[in-house]
């Protein structure tokens, strides 16, 4: 093995370690159990799970199964009270009379079930009374999962749409669920079929990668077997979040004896042979490629030395998807490979655009996500070296990149560890923090003083006044007013005359707000508008950040010398006074948030 193959396999090694030791587990072992467990840590709660406390009394923090999307909660004692599956997104296609009926399936730990857990949805509150007066969601429980699986629950009649809707999102559900292998049920016949039809397609694989010249023939039929078996039928395939999972969490053999089998061979037969086993004979998606590719034999090629360096994107791809792994970045890696596509019901929209639009640019180039972008093909290569002599510059230039990619893997496992270790140093007491979208405006909000050429719509501008009209007001004598601007003549004064409001010039709209002295409650402290009015700044500049637009708090009040510009710019009456001039457009992205946060400006009961 030359230099060039180490360090491949060295990087491989370090991205891997890297990636297990962000998560904490490796084959679901945890590795920091006593210091980073998700008892010590601070829970959570995001809209979906949000509901989690009132599920029992003494809720204290949950652990989440990403390979069968389970969470597992737990008292303050560190005991399993209950688990809990999700029907979104899965289920959000099955309908009710008022549309998707979003609950939680909720077990005991004896896998029985303690209550279906109605979500927010738009059902008719009076049929959902009436399922329940009927007794409807009492059939469910007790049942285990297999049970419920094999029993057929009437729909009630009067809200049939509705209790049929909670059927079938139960049933799909809990299938997903004990597909993962989480549940020891007999395979039915379909299913044992598919086993056996899938392995005899592996055969047909193998007798095509050992003897290829006798066997190549066939092999319209292995790629059309490929896409129709392992692709739409059974849905199998490697991919790197597949990997992942198995990594962190584990997989159970015997329940996923097929791709464990495609595994190893796809990992020992390269190793031995130097020759691709699962991109050329196996994987469904390139298999899709290559029959959609027939349809046009005259495909652009490049020069050797483009093709070369294209080849190397889906290293960089697979190193990019390596280091937002390691920096926990929140994203799902199904939806960076195109294979889920073939669960057509399941997948993202990105996954069906990112599978259609790779299809048809395979009728012009030859297997264009293999050959340039496939970041599972490009993990599989490393386990495969190159026949035949390297030239020397090839071999120095392999060297640099491996090093660069070996060493700056290395640095994110140290930075990582050194984020940990603070995180949990800080972390000294449990909390529950409820991550809504009205947090996430809050935190994102920055003052924006570049602004694109694009148009802020009427309406939007109504609804960002609308949102400054909700903020508090002392004694509800709202003394406010507002003065919108989008004329380009008075945008371009209004930036003359103010000197620390030059970000007119860009931007396409200004909300002037105003006190009105004629609602102001002067007679018990002349300022109390301007703290109303500052409030109801405040409300306009969230709402701005919320619908992805750009604004900042140019002051007028209290300074004659910018007021009176404003006042006489805009006609202002006698009884108006402008607190602030608020620019506001489509940012072009540069500025960003601040982090405030200081801890030591918090006291707790006393200074």
């Amino acid at each position: 093995m030359n230099t060039n193959k180490l360090l491949k396999v060295f990087l491989l090694i370090a991205g891997l370690t890297a990636v297990v030791l962000t998560s904490g587990k490796i084959f679901d072992f945890g590795l920091f159990e006593d210091e980073n467990s998700a008892k010590n840590q601070p829970v959570v709660l995001t809209d979906q799970t949000a509901f989690f406390p009132d599920l029992f009394d003494d809720f204290s923090y949950y652990e989440h199964d990403t390979v069968s999307d389970c969470y597992y909660l737990y008292d303050s004692k560190d005991k399993l009270n209950c688990y809990v599956l999700l029907t979104m997104p899965y289920c959000e296609s099955i309908e009710g009379f008022g549309g998707c009926i979003p609950f939680a399936i909720v077990f005991n730990p004896d896998d029985k079930i303690r209550e279906l857990y109605l979500l927010e949805n738009s059902e008719t509150p009076s049929w959902i009374e009436s399922l329940e007066e009927d007794g409807f969601f009492d059939l469910f429980v007790g049942m285990t999962c297999e049970e419920v699986l094999s029993t057929e629950i009437n729909a009630v009649t009067g809200a049939t749409f509705s209790s049929e809707a909670i059927i079938q999102s139960c049933n799909k559900r809990l299938s997903l669920y004990a597909d993962t292998g989480n549940v020891n049920r007999g395979k039915s016949w379909v299913e044992i079929l598919g086993l056996v039809v899938s392995f005899l397609f592996l055969i047909f694989s193998l007798l095509s990668f050992l003897n290829p010249q006798k066997v190549n023939r066939f092999r319209i039929f292995l790629l059309i077997a490929s896409v129709g078996i392992l692709g739409f039928w059974q849905g199998d395939f490697l991919s790197l979040a597949l990997l992942n999972n198995w990594l962190i969490n584990g997989m159970k053999i015997w329940q996923q004896i097929f791709l464990f089998v495609v595994l190893i061979l796809s990992v020992l037969l390269p190793l031995i042979t130097n020759k691709d086993f699962y991109c050329q004979y196996v994987c469904p998606f390139g298999s899709a490629q290559e029959l959609v590719g027939k349809i046009n034999k005259k495909k652009i090629t490049f020069s050797p030395p483009l093709t070369k360096a294209l080849k190397y994107i889906r290293f960089v791809f697979l190193f990019v998807l390596f280091v937002m792994l390691v920096v926990a970045v929140d994203f799902s890696v199904e939806n960076f490979e195109p294979f889920s596509a073939f669960k057509f019901e399941f997948a993202s929209v990105t996954v069906l655009i990112l599978a259609l639009v790779v299809l048809f640019l395979s009728i012009f180039f030859n297997k264009p996500w293999c050959r340039f972008f496939c970041p599972t093909g490009a993990l599989l290569s490393l386990l495969r070296g190159k026949s035949g002599k390297t030239k020397k510059k090839g071999i120095k230039t392999g060297l640099l990149i491996n090093i660069i990619l070996g060493v700056s893997v290395l640095v994110l496992i140290y930075v990582n560890f050194l984020t940990n270790d603070d995180q949990v140093k800080e972390t000294s007491k449990k909390e529950t923090i409820i991550m809504n979208n009205a947090l996430e405006v809050i935190h994102n909000r920055k003052s924006v003083r570049h602004f694109t050429y694009e148009p802020v719509t009427e309406e939007q501008l109504e609804t960002i006044v609308k949102a400054g009209m909700a903020a508090p007001t002392a004694r509800n004598l709202q003394p406010w007013a507002f003065v919108v601007v989008t004329d380009r003549g008075k945008l371009n004064d209004l930036a003359d005359a103010l000197p620390y409001a030059k970000m007119l010039f860009d931007a396409q709209a200004a909300i002037i707000v105003c006190g009105d002295m004629e609602k102001a409650a002067t007679d018990v402290d002349s300022t109390y508008w301007v703290k109303d009015c500052s409030a109801e700044t405040q409300n306009i500049l969230l709402a701005v950040e919320s619908m992805g637009l750009g604004a900042v708090w140019t002051a007028a009040f209290p300074y004659a010398e910018r007021m009176n510009p404003v006042i006489e710019i805009l006609n202002l009456p006698e009884h108006i006074r402008p607190l602030n001039v608020i620019p506001v457009g489509v940012p072009t992205g540069e500025d960003k948030p601040k982090d405030k946060w200081k801890p030591e400006r918090l006291h707790w009961e006393k200074w």
